[in-house]
């Protein structure tokens, strides 16, 4: 299912140092497009994952107190450009 995260980025080196160390994504989860605000305040993510339960936790847990991330179900009818989902929809 696509989900989209707005990142509101409290403290940026340790956003950096969670991005650069993020390794492989767990099996499910895809990164579909990222962009980060010019002063890195802000992020905006789009995702392919199984839950938007499972990438709140995922990303919670990748950057702690680094970010806020608010993260929300994409309305296939709303939105433009997104590929096919390759994850199965599950509740949220």
């Amino acid at each position: 299912m696509h989900l989209g995260v707005i990142h509101t980025i409290r403290d940026r080196a340790a956003w950096d140092s969670a991005l650069n160390g993020a390794g492989e994504l767990p099996s499910g989860f895809a990164l579909l497009g990222s962009v980060t605000q010019d002063d890195a305040s802000r992020a905006i993510c789009i995702w392919d994952a199984p839950s938007l339960d499972d990438l709140q936790r995922m990303l919670d847990g990748m950057f702690g107190a680094a970010s806020v991330n608010d993260c929300f179900a994409a309305d296939p009818a709303r939105s433009m450009n997104l590929p096919a989902p390759q994850t199965a929809t599950a509740s949220t």
